[in-house]
């Protein structure tokens, strides 16, 4: 099982030194949702957006610290504190003091917004999807549709059997 990282976190241009400073009680989801918004080029924060558009090996993800949950609030505006002074980075976070945005239990849509090529991790498209399944559909091997695509032998195993990728179907096969 994973387990959770509670910290505070930086997202960096490491080009121009402009960066973001965040809490969370899950840093690798709320990681995986930066990365989803920049890559459907709706990020909050221009500067980092335009840094993604031009070239996204810019960006870069650090854990500044891990804490409790009940010093998020303080280690954040210590840091987003910090990181002023530091010659070459600039802050661009909207708020200059840390806060949490308002936590909520109905995930269903931000699920919704990470799934298949939103996904911030995402390494396929839809359409190399439909290729894999009409590949598989055509009984070429597993480990030969891997090589093809630079993902696993796992990856193509569970889009296969439904685990991955189940909602890109091409027309009763799959």
């Amino acid at each position: 099982m994973k387990m959770k990282v509670v910290g505070i976190y930086l997202i960096e241009d490491v080009i121009t030194g402009n960066c973001y400073i965040g809490q969370s009680k899950d840093i690798a989801k709320r990681w995986s949702n930066h990365a989803s918004l920049m890559k459907q080029g709706n990020y909050r924060y221009k500067e980092l957006q335009e840094a993604y558009n031009a070239d996204c090996k810019r960006i870069r993800y650090t854990i500044l610290e891990e804490c409790t949950e009940s010093e998020l609030q303080e280690k954040e505006d210590y840091y987003i504190k910090y990181v002023q002074k530091v010659d070459g980075w600039n802050l661009i976070n909207k708020q200059k003091h840390g806060g949490a945005t308002k936590s909520f239990n109905d995930t269903s849509k931000m699920k919704e917004k990470q799934t298949g090529e939103l996904n911030g991790n995402a390494r396929l498209t839809t359409k190399d999807v439909k290729e894999i399944k009409h590949m598989l559909a055509d009984g070429v091997k597993q480990s030969l549709i891997a090589g093809k695509f630079g993902v696993s032998n796992t990856l193509i195993y569970n889009i296969s059997k439904g685990k991955r990728w189940a909602s890109v179907s091409i027309g009763g096969a799959c």
